[in-house]
C-alpha cells in the first residue's frame, strides 16, 4: 500500500496538470476511452479520433477511481466534460465496461466510434460475456462497430441500434496506392502471447510459413518485417531468421506515416495483429489475415476479405500455402478496388464523426 500511494498520487498530479491546461482553449472537451499505448493499432486508432473530430479535445478517459479523484476538483464529469467516445479497438468485451459505467453514472454521453465487440486479443480467451453490455449500450447516443461480427453480437443480447461503421483506423486511408516494387517486396506481422512460442498451442500454423517465406526469399522477394508492438521481436526475428538465415535488429514502428511508408510499395501483408492488416488496406495492400480472434474475421468481413482470412485454430493443411502463394500474383488492379473499399469506410466514419459535432451546438 506504501508503495501505490506515492503512483497515485504522481498520476493523479499528471492527469490533472493535462486536464488543466485544456481549460486555457475554448473546444468542447471529450473523454477517450481506448486501448494501452505500445501497440501501434491503439496508437493509430487515436491518432484518427482526433483526427476525425478536430474541433474538439480529446483526452484519455481514466479507470473509475481516477476519475471520481478528478471529478472532486471539477475535472471530469459534467463539470468538465462534454462527452465520452468508446474508441476503435475490441473494446466492448468485459476489461473496458467499467470505464463506461462510470461514464455513464457521471451523466456523460456516450457514442462508439468504429468500436469492436467480443474479445480482445492475447490477454482473453476466446469467447467473452458481454451481457453486462445491455444495459450500458442501452444508454448510448449511436452504436458505431467495426462489422458485421460487431452487430451480430449486439443483436445476440437484444441491441438492435448499431450499426457498422468500419474500423475506426480506416479513416487513415490515403489518396492513392502505388505501384508494387520490383523486386517484389512482403510485409510480414506475427504476434503470440507474451512468453509463447508459434510453434505451439493455437499458433503452430504460423510455422507453415518458414518455408513458405524462403522461397518467396530465393525468388528475389524482399521480406518487410512489421512490428506492431514490441512483443512482435521474438517471434518475428525467428521467423526471419528461419526464413532467410539472416539475422535481423529489429524495432517496434513508430507512426503510421513510417508504417505506410514500409508497406505501400509490397505486393501484400502477412498479419497476425488485426491493424497491420488495417493499416495495409488504408494504403491498398491485400493483406493475408492469420485470425488468432474473431475480431480478425469481423474486420475482413466489413472489407469483403473473407476469402483471405484464415483462423489459426482452425487452419487445413497447407491453406495458408496455397493463400498465400494466390497473394504473391494479386492483380495490380485489386489494389485501387481495395483502396475504394476503404474509402468508402472511410467517408462513414468522417459522417458518423460530423453527426458527434452537429450535437454539440
Amino acid at each position: 500500500m506504501l508503495k501505490k500511494k506515492p503512483r497515485i498520487l504522481k498520476e493523479l498530479i499528471q492527469s490533472s496538470g493535462e486536464r488543466m491546461t485544456s481549460l486555457l482553449n475554448d473546444k468542447q472537451r471529450f473523454g477517450l476511452i481506448y486501448g494501452s499505448m505500445g501497440n501501434l493499432g491503439d496508437e493509430a486508432m487515436a491518432i484518427a479520433a482526433n483526427q476525425l473530430l478536430p474541433d474538439i479535445k480529446l483526452m484519455r478517459y481514466y479507470h473509475p477511481k481516477q476519475e471520481r479523484r478528478l471529478s472532486h476538483i471539477n475535472l471530469s464529469g459534467r463539470h468538465y466534460f462534454d462527452g465520452v467516445i468508446l474508441g476503435g479497438g475490441t473494446l466492448i468485451c468485459p476489461t473496458w465496461a467499467k470505464e463506461v459505467r462510470s461514464a455513464l453514472e457521471q451523466g456523460l454521453p456516450l457514442w462508439s466510434l468504429g468500436t469492436g465487440v467480443g474479445s480482445s486479443g492475447f490477454e482473453q480467451t476466446n469467447s467473452v460475456d458481454i451481457q453486462d453490455w445491455k444495459p450500458l449500450l442501452a444508454d448510448f447516443v449511436r452504436i458505431g462497430v467495426r462489422g458485421p461480427s460487431s452487430k451480430n453480437l449486439l443483436e445476440s443480447i437484444g441491441i438492435k441500434n448499431s450499426e457498422i461503421i468500419g474500423d475506426l483506423a480506416l479513416s487513415l486511408t490515403q489518396n492513392s496506392s502505388i505501384t508494387p516494387a520490383n523486386p517484389p517486396r512482403v510485409a510480414v506481422n506475427i504476434s503470440v502471447p507474451s512468453g509463447q512460442s508459434y510453434e505451439e498451442g493455437d499458433y503452430e500454423k504460423i510455422k507453415e510459413l518458414e518455408p513458405l517465406l524462403k522461397e518467396l526469399s530465393t525468388k528475389g522477394w524482399q521480406i518487410v518485417p512489421i512490428v506492431m508492438h514490441p512483443h512482435d521481436i521474438p517471434p518475428l526475428s525467428k521467423l526471419i531468421y528461419r526464413a532467410t538465415g539472416k539475422e535481423v535488429s529489429l524495432s517496434k514502428i513508430t507512426s503510421t506515416e513510417q508504417f505506410f511508408e514500409l508497406v505501400s510499395p509490397c505486393t501484400f501483408t502477412v498479419a497476425v495483429r488485426l491493424h497491420a492488416a488495417v493499416l495495409s488496406c488504408c494504403v491498398g495492400v491485400p493483406p493475408l489475415m492469420l485470425g488468432y480472434r474473431d475480431k480478425c474475421m469481423d474486420f475482413m468481413q466489413s472489407m469483403c476479405l473473407e476469402d483471405w482470412h484464415i483462423s489459426l485454430q482452425n487452419a487445413q493443411r497447407l491453406e495458408i500455402s496455397d493463400k498465400l502463394m494466390l497473394l504473391a500474383e494479386t492483380e495490380v488492379d485489386f489494389r485501387s478496388t481495395l483502396l475504394n473499399r476503404s474509402k468508402k469506410w472511410q467517408s462513414k466514419i468522417q459522417a458518423y464523426s460530423s453527426d458527434i459535432i452537429s450535437r454539440l451546438y
